[in-house]
């Protein structure tokens, strides 16, 4: 993957890493980072998706259904449409697969609307789980979606530390390491 400027211009110097204020960087970190996450949750045996521990939102597998299930209803708000029928619900999705392949789905939703013309102060109306509604300004909304990924994926490798179990490795870091971008 090249590094590019959201008007498609390629930095001068290609191993700099690209300006931080380029949403797709953000974006692409936070896809990489939850699909890295749902499949090596995928590879859990049904006890251990089943694990928690204190200071958590709950279960492996309930954390994991309720990031996917969010980054869901953000693709949905900054979009302006109703998350689809067969959305990831808290409420009724126990398939780990099917969340893994929402996930990939739902990163090329999130790298399409990173390319696009972004009114950040735009005031959209979304929809929390619980069927609240609030607005919020695009770019607050944003700055909470990419917040919440890094809340929830840190829950996660806190219950799998808790538990003996390895932590993979999602931190922008590593993701930089795996471009080939790190040195």
């Amino acid at each position: 993957m090249g590094w590019t400027t959201r008007n498609g211009r390629v930095p001068e110097d290609e191993s700099a890493l690209p300006d931080v204020s380029d949403l797709g960087v953000a974006i692409e970190y936070d896809n990489w980072a939850t699909e890295k996450l749902a499949r090596y949750c995928a590879e859990l045996t049904p006890a251990q998706l089943e694990l928690t521990t204190p200071g958590t939102m709950g279960t492996v597998k309930a954390t994991l259904i309720h990031l996917v299930a969010a980054k869901e209803r953000y693709a949905a708000a900054l979009g302006g449409t109703p998350p689809p029928d067969d959305a990831i619900r808290e409420t009724t999705t126990t398939d780990v697969a099917q969340v893994v392949a929402r996930a990939t789905k739902l990163s090329g939703r999130f790298r399409g609307f990173a390319k696009g013309d972004l009114d950040l102060d735009k005031v959209i109306e979304r929809r929390g789980a619980d069927g609240s509604t609030m607005h919020v300004p695009m770019g607050i909304l944003i700055a909470q979606f990419l917040h919440h990924g890094n809340e929830h994926r840190a829950q996660l490798g806190s219950i799998f530390g808790a538990n003996g179990l390895e932590v993979p490795h999602y931190s922008a870091f590593n993701w930089g390491s795996e471009l080939g971008k790190i040195s």
